[in-house]
């Protein structure tokens, strides 16, 4: 009998081998070559397994490297930008510490001074002519109540005693017409009393019969003569604004106790 030859394929037998090392892997069984093989493709995978890990890691560290120069680069530019601002920060609030210091100073120095002026206010407003006498009087109640007072700032303490000097300035530049009632002779009078500045204060009754001078020095009201009434009429008119201005002749107290002449504007 004639034998033929059996040609089995390459990837047959490969398969086969294969299918037996399977087997026989299953079977836990196998030869050492076998096993060191399947050893090193193993240790082979875990190797590349950690490569592939670390260079993930290496790209994350790289990549917040690189942002963390970025940011330090951005951080050395803002810097150099505040810097100046800064200092100039500085020196403004070394001025302003500075300031602070001497505002304590001058207002321990201020309160003093404020409390004086009032009373020498006070004092002037005693021995002046004695003219709107109620509403002066109350003006430096309230600048006493006022000093008192913690909520109201020294400025606004400062400005209040100024501006009551500048109405006491005032009252000497001008003329002045008020109704009140005085006392002549023992006997109650309302009267309207004509001011000239700080000059003069004459006086007149509402039935226009009685004239009065205030007297300084005396510091009471005597009668003036007859032919002034006229003229204080006129005066009151004009104080009034209820006539235009014009000159008017009255007696003004003076050293020589001499007439003079007064323009009523």
């Amino acid at each position: 009998m004639t034998r033929l030859p059996i040609f089995i394929p390459t990837a047959a037998l490969l398969t086969a081998a294969l299918l037996t090392a399977s087997s026989l892997l299953a079977q836990g069984g196998g030869s050492p070559a076998v096993d060191a093989t399947v050893q090193a493709n193993n240790a082979a995978k875990a190797a590349q397994a950690r490569i592939d890990a670390l260079d993930d890691q290496t790209r994350s560290l790289l990549e917040r490297y690189r942002a963390a120069i970025w940011q330090s680069q951005q951080l050395k530019v803002y810097a150099e930008q505040v810097e100046p601002l800064l200092a100039t920060q500085d020196a403004e609030r070394a001025a302003l510490a500075a300031q602070a210091r001497e505002l304590a100073t001058n207002t321990r120095d201020l309160t003093p001074l404020l409390l004086k002026m009032i009373d020498s206010l006070d004092k002037f407003i005693a021995l002046d002519l004695p003219f709107l006498v109620a509403e002066r009087k109350e003006r430096i109640a309230g600048l006493k109540r006022l000093m008192t007072d913690p909520a109201v700032t020294q400025g606004e303490k400062y400005r209040r005693v100024v501006e009551a000097y500048r109405i006491e300035a005032d009252y000497g530049r001008v003329f002045g017409a008020e109704r009140m009632e005085l006392d002549v002779d023992g006997a109650r009078k309302l009267v309207d009393v004509l001011r000239m500045g700080r000059t003069a204060m004459y006086a007149m009754t509402l039935d226009g019969r009685e004239a009065l001078a205030w007297d300084a020095p005396k510091k009471a009201w005597l009668p003036l003569a007859e032919q002034h009434r006229g003229e204080i009429r006129e005066a009151l008119r004009i104080a009034r604004e209820t006539a235009a201005p014009l000159v008017v002749t009255l007696p003004v107290p003076t050293p020589t106790a001499t007439a003079a002449k007064a323009v009523a504007k």
